[in-house]
């Protein structure tokens, strides 16, 4: 973007005047028309108004900044990105109007709810049981939708009564060595901390497998969340947080390891243009995506390659947040080095967290996760995985779990957990 920042305050003409050239710019060159609904919107609107930019009204403007979910599949395709001249960073722009337009119209109590993950958490898993099984009660759901705004119909993933965290204070230790190989800090994200444990679990598991030390600093949301309202200081005070916490173990040489795409995507891209300081820039350049990490190991030859069990036929989904980073297939490269057969499905699964929650965007999102799955039900498979539990949960809604019997999506990690014969 030409004069604009995430870092400093905005002058509301100057971002009228960049969003004009940027649509303009799109316009002409439409690589991004099938990618998502905001794309669709903002280009039928400049052919309703006969090829005039200007010509868009407010109400245009507002469906094009609420459909972008951040999926970030235009940056990934764009031909014009920095440091080509035209400076082209749509996924930014929109950051830059969610936040004008929280500014304008408010932020409903309801949004600021369903991003508060470490707090939604904490209180799932204190009632875990009891939680899980009222919510599954339709009479509740419809109760839920009238009053938070979360579709009636939307599968929502079941809390844990042991957090990950506990789990690993209490975990065995008879597969760590004295002389590590590797050193890890793991960035567990609150996702695996509260629901998903068991991606956790197996992260912890593969890397101890492979005489890599350990440790779970103190951390919170990696801030991907608030990106949904424009919150910027809201993430950056996420940002100031978890680089306090990571930058002492990177300065002591661990390496930082995600297991979900979203929050590794964070770490290693958007920090350091929100909080461009050395620190900052040194636990970037440090992050790695848990496939990424272990692939990175085989490459040195320090990778296990013990497995006792072939996971079969994998249809892979490749998660948005994952192709960004432009690492490659790391996680499909895995899962070949333990017997797969892997065939990838690039395609957008639509959920983007609270955004696919939200009752005026559901049917949305679930035309999106329609596209990928028929591209997965192309594929025979004995498993489907998916490096983000929440596009797992997408796509089994939309029918990925049917295609291979019923069996939930799995992460890359859980199936190289499985490969290797580790006890869930």
């Amino acid at each position: 973007m030409r004069g604009l920042s995430l870092i400093q305050p905005v002058d509301p003409a100057q971002l009228d005047k960049e969003t004009q050239r940027i649509y303009e710019i799109c316009d002409g060159c439409r690589r991004c028309f099938n990618l998502c609904p905001s794309f669709n919107t903002l280009l039928n609107g400049i052919d309703q108004h006969e090829g005039d930019v200007a010509k868009l009204t407010s109400e245009d403007h507002r469906r094009i900044v609420d459909e972008c979910y951040y999926c970030k599949l235009c940056f990934n395709h764009c031909p014009y990105t920095p440091p080509h001249q035209f400076a082209i960073d749509f996924p930014h722009l929109m950051i830059l109007r969610k936040q004008r337009l929280a500014a304008e119209r408010g932020v409903r109590w309801r949004d600021r709810w369903l991003i508060a993950t470490d707090v939604i958490g904490r209180l799932g898993s204190l009632a875990a049981g009891p939680l899980n099984w009222i919510m599954t009660r339709s009479i509740v759901r419809r109760l839920v939708e009238a009053i938070v705004g979360v579709h009636r119909d939307r599968h929502i993933l079941q809390f844990s009564p042991e957090t990950f965290p506990r789990w690993f204070s209490n975990r065995p230790r008879s597969l760590r060595r004295e002389v590590p190989v590797k050193k890890v800090a793991l960035f567990s994200s609150c996702l695996v901390n509260y629901q998903v444990t068991d991606v956790g679990k197996a992260t912890v598991q593969v890397l101890e497998k492979n005489g890599v030390e350990v440790v779970v600093p103190e951390q919170r949301c990696c801030g991907m969340p608030s990106f949904d309202l424009g919150d910027l200081a809201a993430i950056r005070k996420a940002v100031s947080a978890n680089v306090a916490s990571l930058h002492p173990w990177v300065s002591q040489g661990y390496d930082v390891v995600v297991p979900t795409a979203s929050c590794s995507l964070m770490l290693k891209r958007e920090y350091p243009d929100l909080h461009p300081d050395e620190p900052t820039k040194k636990v970037a350049r440090s992050t790695y995506d848990i496939c990424e990490y272990l692939m990175k190991m085989k490459k040195d030859g320090q990778l296990v390659m013990d497995f006792v069990k072939s996971p079969g036929r994998v249809a892979y989904h490749i998660p948005c947040h994952l192709r960004d980073q432009n690492i490659g297939f790391k996680s499909k490269e895995l899962m070949e080095c333990a017997g797969a057969r892997v065939e990838v499905t690039e395609k957008c699964s639509g959920h983007d967290g609270a955004w696919s929650a939200k009752t005026e965007f559901f049917e949305l999102s679930m035309h999106i996760a329609e596209k990928a799955v028929r591209a997965i039900r192309q594929q025979p498979a004995d498993v489907v995985a998916s490096d983000c539990p929440l596009a797992g949960l997408q796509l089994d809604q939309a029918g990925a779990s049917a295609h291979v019997g019923g069996k939930a999506t799995l992460h890359p990690i859980q199936v190289v957990r499985d490969a290797y014969g580790l006890p869930k």
